[in-house]
C-alpha cells in the first residue's frame, strides 16, 4: 500500500486519534489493538471531535465521532477495500475513509447534509477556492437585496408587523438575499457548494431560535439581540477560514473512489453493487423525534426545501422512527419474539401513550430497518461485518429493546453472527418517561 507523505500522515494522527500506523512499513494486515475493542472505546459520540478537521465544518449534535470510525476498521483486522454507510449524516464514515485511502459509499436523505458531505469530500484547490472568495466579497459589496429569493419561505421566518415571532430579522433576510444571490453566480458545482454550506453552517447562530434535542426553539430575549448583518459576515468569514484551513492542510490527501447517493437508504442501497468488507451506520433511533426538524431552517432558507410537498416528501422518505405524519407503517416480514412481546405491551398500554400510533410506528421502524439488513447481507464479505450504532426507547414504561430485535431479525436474514456492545447510558426524553435509562449499543453482525 502507498505510504502518504510524512506531513500528512502527522496531520491524520494529529486530528484522528485512532489513525493506522503504517509509516514505514508495509504491513499484510491491519491488526486491531486493545484500545479498539467494541464497548470499551469505540467513541459513538461527536462531542469531543467538533473541533477536529472537517468535524468543525457545521455543529452535530449526535455524529459518529472519527475515532470510532478508525477504531470500527481496525477491528476488521485488515484494511477494507471498501466501506459502506447508508446513513451519512456529518459524513465522518465518508471522510475518514477518504483521509485512510478506503473506497467509500455513503448516502444521505437529507439534500443539505449531502452537500455537507459532498463538500468535504470534494477535491477542491486552495488556491482556487481562495481566487472564488475574492470574486465573493466583491460581488457581496455590489449585489442589491432580493428577498424574492426568500419568497418560499413558511411565514414564521422573516420579521412582518403582522407577526409575534420570526427566525430572522428583516435586515438579516436581506443579507441572506445577497449571499444567496451571489452563491448562484459560483459556476462550478462543487464550489459552489462550499459556499453555501458555509452559509448553511452559520444560519442558526445568526437567528433567533436554537436547535436542541426537543427540536427549534426562540432564545431568551431575542427580540432584543437580534443579530445584525455585520454578525452573519463575521460568522461566515469564520467558518469559511476554518473549512478553507482543512481543505489547505489536506490537499493532498489520497483521492479514492468515493460515491455518495442522495436518497432514501431502504432503495439506494439497492444500486449498490460493489462488495463491502465493513458496512457502519447509525440510523435515527425510534424516540418518535422528526430528525428532519433539526435541519428545517438550513433546508428551507437554502432552497432545498420550497413547499409544504416537498418538505412532506423528505419526511415520508425518511425512516418510520416518528409519528409526525400520517403513513402506512407495517411489520417486518421475520420474526423477533421480543418485538412481538413489545407490541403486546404497547397496545395494551394504548391509553397511556401521547399518540395512539406508537405501537406501529415502532413496528414500522423495525421493518424499514429490516430491510436495510437484507440488503447489507448481500453486500457485505464473508470476512467483512456490519456495525450498527442503535439505542432503545421506552413507551409507557415499555422497553423497546432496539439490539436484541435487530439481532433475531438479522439470524432470520443469514447473518450467523450477532453480538451486541453496550457503549453508553442515555437518559429517556420526558415523552418516554424521563427517568429511565437507557442504553446506546452496537450491533455487530457477521455472516
Amino acid at each position: 500500500m502507498r505510504n502518504p507523505p510524512d506531513r500528512y500522515l502527522a496531520t491524520l494522527h494529529q486530528h484522528f486519534a485512532v489513525a493506522p500506523d503504517f509509516a514505514g512499513v508495509k504491513p499484510k494486515a491491519w491488526q486491531p489493538s486493545d484500545t479498539a475493542l467494541p464497548g470499551e472505546s469505540l467513541v459513538t459520540t461527536n462531542q469531543a471531535a467538533q473541533s477536529t478537521a472537517f468535524q468543525r465544518w457545521f455543529h452535530f449534535k449526535e455524529a459518529f465521532s472519527p475515532e470510532f470510525v478508525s477504531s470500527a476498521i481496525h477491528t476488521l483486522g485488515f484494511k477494507p477495500k471498501h466501506v459502506i454507510d447508508p446513513f451519512g449524516g456529518s459524513g465522518t464514515t465518508a471522510i475518514t475513509c477518504q483521509l485512510l485511502d478506503i473506497d467509500v459509499t455513503t448516502i444521505e436523505i437529507n439534500p443539505f447534509l449531502a452537500d455537507v458531505i459532498a463538500s468535504k469530500l470534494a477535491a477542491l484547490a486552495a488556491e482556487q477556492l481562495m481566487q472564488e472568495a475574492v470574486l465573493f466579497a466583491q460581488r457581496l459589496e455590489a449585489v442589491p437585496a432580493d428577498l424574492s429569493l426568500l419568497g418560499h419561505l413558511p411565514p414564521t421566518f422573516i420579521e412582518d408587523f403582522t407577526k409575534d415571532r420570526w427566525i430572522f430579522s428583516h435586515a438579516m433576510a436581506e443579507r441572506i438575499s445577497q449571499y444567496l444571490s451571489c452563491i448562484s453566480m459560483i459556476e462550478e458545482l462543487p464550489l459552489q457548494q462550499f459556499f453555501r454550506v458555509v452559509l448553511g453552517s452559520v444560519l442558526i447562530e445568526c437567528s433567533n431560535v436554537y436547535v436542541n434535542g426537543k427540536g427549534r426553539r426562540y432564545r431568551k430575549s431575542w427580540l432584543d439581540n437580534q443579530s445584525t448583518p455585520a454578525q452573519l459576515d463575521a460568522a461566515f468569514t469564520r467558518c469559511f477560514d476554518l473549512a478553507f484551513e482543512d481543505v489547505q492542510r489536506f490537499e493532498e490527501r489520497p483521492q479514492p473512489r468515493t460515491t455518495l447517493l442522495q436518497g432514501d437508504s431502504r432503495s439506494m442501497l439497492a444500486q449498490v453493487q460493489q462488495p463491502a468488507d465493513l458496512i457502519v451506520f447509525s440510523p435515527p433511533y425510534p424516540n418518535s423525534f422528526d430528525y428532519t426538524d433539526i435541519y428545517n431552517v438550513e433546508l428551507w432558507t437554502l432552497g432545498y426545501l420550497t413547499t409544504r410537498i416537498h418538505n412532506a416528501d423528505l419526511r415520508n422518505a425518511t425512516l418510520r422512527s416518528h409519528v409526525q405524519i400520517d403513513r402506512e407503517f407495517g411489520k417486518p416480514t421475520g420474526a423477533s419474539p421480543t418485538l412481538a412481546k413489545a407490541s403486546v405491551a404497547l397496545e395494551a398500554a394504548k391509553s397511556s401513550l401521547w399518540d395512539h400510533r406508537i405501537p406501529r410506528m415502532v413496528e414500522g421502524y423495525f421493518r424499514d430497518l429490516e430491510q436495510v439488513m437484507v440488503q447489507c447481507a448481500r453486500l457485505v464479505t464473508p470476512r467483512g461485518k456490519v456495525m450498527m450504532v442503535v439505542g432503545d426507547s421506552r413507551y409507557a414504561g415499555v422497553l423497546i429493546d432496539v439490539p436484541q430485535i435487530l439481532s433475531e431479525l438479522a439470524k432470520k436474514l443469514g447473518f450467523k453472527r450477532a453480538e451486541v456492545y453496550e457503549v453508553r447510558k442515555m437518559r429517556a426524553s420526558a415523552q418516554q418517561g424521563g427517568s429511565h435509562h437507557l442504553r446506546e449499543c452496537i450491533v455487530e453482525l457477521g455472516l
